[in-house]
């Protein structure tokens, strides 16, 4: 029988939430296999309709896999993020053998809002090129990511690019010969709202990580800046420190 639900919660979504407590408590493991729909259905006398739909809720989160033919698996590990080290997001997911994609939600030249405007400096008049994604990883979506670049040094920079799959790094290096060198970020914690709490199939009030960065060429000129929101169930943030002063 599951554990004691939420009066309002439907069934699925409490059975969905022990099934992730297990997880993060331990006492299911990383690439365990769960019960098929049926053994799940009699064991906790619910339908499979049921059963299926607390797999599907958690597998959307990125919490289970399915594998064909041979059931659900608890996920692999939390993605490692690494915040000393500057590379574009689809470079960083290949090397944790990790299968990446974008889906767009906005691409175009426009004016700046005044954060961004102050962060790149730009005087009055000048226009960015905006490209929203949602970020996948494995089929799942984990993060939201906006990036604005300064459009005057970057003419025609969504003329024949497909930015669902290539890299904005790459872009900007083949096609304007401009190299990400130098980065400021600052990290925060958020709750989970509205269109980003959808987009990222989370409930209202979850837990996410706001990132902002601005990004700088080998001469020290800003020319991109980026916020991005993270699932924080799915990203582990690494940094590497060294001993300061001890005076």
């Amino acid at each position: 029988m599951d554990k004691t639900a939420e009066p309002d919660l439907p069934r699925y979504l409490a059975i969905a939430r022990d099934i992730e407590a297990d997880i993060r408590a331990g006492r299911l493991m990383e690439g365990e296999r769960l019960p098929s729909e049926r053994d799940m259905a009699r064991d906790r006398q619910i339908s499979r309709m049921t059963a299926r739909q607390a797999l599907q809720h958690l597998t959307k989160r990125g919490l289970l896999e399915a594998q064909v033919g041979r059931g659900t698996f608890v996920r692999s590990g939390a993605i490692q993020q690494e915040l000393t080290t500057l590379t574009g997001f689809s470079e960083a997911m290949a090397r944790q053998g990790r299968e990446s994609s974008s889906i767009v939600v906005e691409a175009a030249t426009r004016d700046p809002d005044p954060a961004t405007a102050l962060a790149l400096g730009l005087p009055a008049g000048a226009q960015v090129h905006r490209l929203t994604r949602i970020r996948l990883v494995d089929g799942a979506p984990v993060a939201i990511e906006i990036s604005e670049i300064i459009a005057a040094i970057t003419p025609g920079f969504f003329a024949g690019a497909d930015f669902a799959r290539q890299s904005t790094y790459a872009r900007l290096r083949t096609a304007f010969d401009i190299a990400p060198t130098t980065a400021e970020q600052t990290l925060e914690a958020a709750a989970a709202e509205g269109e980003t709490a959808h987009r990222l199939n989370l409930p209202e009030g979850a837990p996410i990580l706001r990132l902002t960065r601005l990004t700088r060429d080998a001469e020290g000129q800003a020319f991109e800046f980026v916020r991005s929101l993270y699932r924080g169930d799915a990203f582990n943030m690494k940094v590497h420190l060294s001993l300061g002063s001890t005076e």
